[in-house]
Formats: structure tokens, C-alpha cells, sequence
């Protein structure tokens, strides 16, 4: 953030320099058509609008943790309603792919990246969430069933649940194990998932955040070079 008030002072101390004097528009729009003023803001519009995505997220989340609960503390069909929680969970989360991809995209317009570097950083992302999207596929196109699929969770899904929860949700599966009975760990192993998953990503995000950044003031400090003239009485930058 310090990087725009630094701009806006060296534009300053060169126009005191050079006796130019630009209007507030003139400012405003020097800024908007530069380099660090467009990556700048593009920058913080990316991580707006992920952390907008991770809002919604936690939206998912709440109304998962209602079902999980109990599964008729929402109207309308638990199991339908849960399974589309989850699918939505996934859809948000590729999205913040999509519009990472669309920032280095920008990146690599302005030479901040080359070719090479934007598919090595997006390539990251399939990497680095590999095991979610195996997660999503299975899930997704195979539900969760204990009796029809042979599906193997590590004892640690129950690690943060109550007494009393993990006693119910045994009894569930006992009593009755298919969809409609046991929806509430359904829900309970579509938190676990999430938050691993978010978990995951945030680390990684704010890793790619700061090498990103790093990267940024590299150029601007190597590559570019603010200068202010005056000519027959017209200013420029």
C-alpha cells in the first residue's frame, strides 16, 4: 500500500523540480494510466474479491453446520440441500482459480511475468489442490454411502465433534445407514473437507500473495522510471 504514496510523492518532487504543475485530474489520471497505480489497484481488487469468495464460503459453512446439527433445522430436502452446499463450496473455490488466472493474465500483459512464469504459477494451483479435486470428483459423481461404495475416512473426521455428536452418529449409521439417515455426518464430513481445504488454500494464497508483490516492486524498481518535463507550456509525465 505504501508503494502508491511513494509514487504520488516522487511524481511531487519532480514536478517542484521542474517548476510543472499538474491539476488534481491531471493526478488522477497520471495515476490511473500507470503502471503501479493500475497493477497496484488490480492487486487489491484480486484479494477483494477472493476474500469476497471465502465470505460466501463461510456462508456454506453456517448453513452446513445448522444441517449437521439437525438435518430439518433448514427447510426444504436435507439431503438435496447439503449435497448442493457442497457442490457450490467447490464451485466458489474453482472460481478463485479462475480469477487468479485472470490477475496473471494482467501480470503477464505488463511483463511483470513471462509466459513460462504464468503457467508455472497457475500451474501451482492444480498442484497444490490435487488431492480437493479428487476429493470433488469422488463426492460429487459417487454422493457419500457407506454400504454401497467402499469408502475409507480416517478416524480423525471425528476428532472435532462432541461426545454426543460422534454417539449419534453412530447410532445413525447403526439404525439406518443410507442418505436420508445420516445426514448430519454427511454434513459433518463436508465441514471437515472445507475446512481442510480452505486451511490449504489460504496458506498457499498468502504465499503466492507475497511473491507476487515481491515481484511487482521488483519490476517497478528495475524496469520503470518516473520522469516530469515541461515543454512549450504542455505537461507531461
Amino acid at each position: 500500500m505504501s508503494g502508491f504514496l511513494n509514487f504520488a510523492k516522487e511524481i511531487e518532487q519532480k514536478c517542484i523540480e521542474n517548476g510543472v504543475k499538474f491539476t488534481e485530474n491531471d493526478i488522477a489520471e497520471i495515476f490511473n494510466n500507470s503502471f503501479p497505480g493500475k497493477i497496484r489497484a488490480n492487486f487489491f481488487l484480486w484479494v477483494g474479491d477472493l476474500n469476497d469468495i471465502i465470505d460466501g464460503m463461510n456462508i456454506i459453512l453456517t448453513d452446513l453446520s445448522d444441517l449437521r446439527k439437525d438435518k430439518n433445522s433448514l427447510k426444504g430436502n436435507p439431503i438435496v440441500r447439503s449435497e448442493l452446499l457442497f457442490q457450490a463450496f467447490f464451485g466458489e473455490f474453482f472460481r478463485m482459480r479462475e480469477i487468479s488466472k485472470i490477475f496473471m493474465k494482467l501480470l503477464t500483459y505488463e511483463r511483470v511475468l513471462n509466459k513460462k512464469a504464468k503457467q508455472a504459477f497457475v500451474g501451482f494451483y492444480f498442484e497444490a489442490f490435487d488431492t480437493i479435486y479428487e476429493i470433488r470428483n469422488k463426492l460429487i459423481h459417487q454422493g457419500v454411502s457407506f454400504k454401497k461404495y467402499d469408502v475409507n475416512l480416517d478416524l480423525s473426521i471425528f476428532d472435532d465433534l462432541t461426545i454426543e455428536e460422534q454417539e449419534k452418529f453412530i447410532s445413525l449409521i447403526k439404525e439406518s445407514n443410507t442418505r436420508e439417515n445420516t445426514v448430519e455426518i454427511q454434513c459433518a464430513i463436508y465441514i471437515k473437507m472445507i475446512k481442510y481445504s480452505m486451511h490449504t488454500f489460504i496458506e498457499f494464497q498468502e504465499m503466492l500473495n507475497v511473491v507476487l508483490a515481491d515481484l511487482i516492486i521488483s519490476y517497478e524498481k528495475e524496469v520503470l522510471t518516473i520522469t516530469v518535463e515541461k515543454n512549450n507550456n504542455n505537461k507531461s509525465l
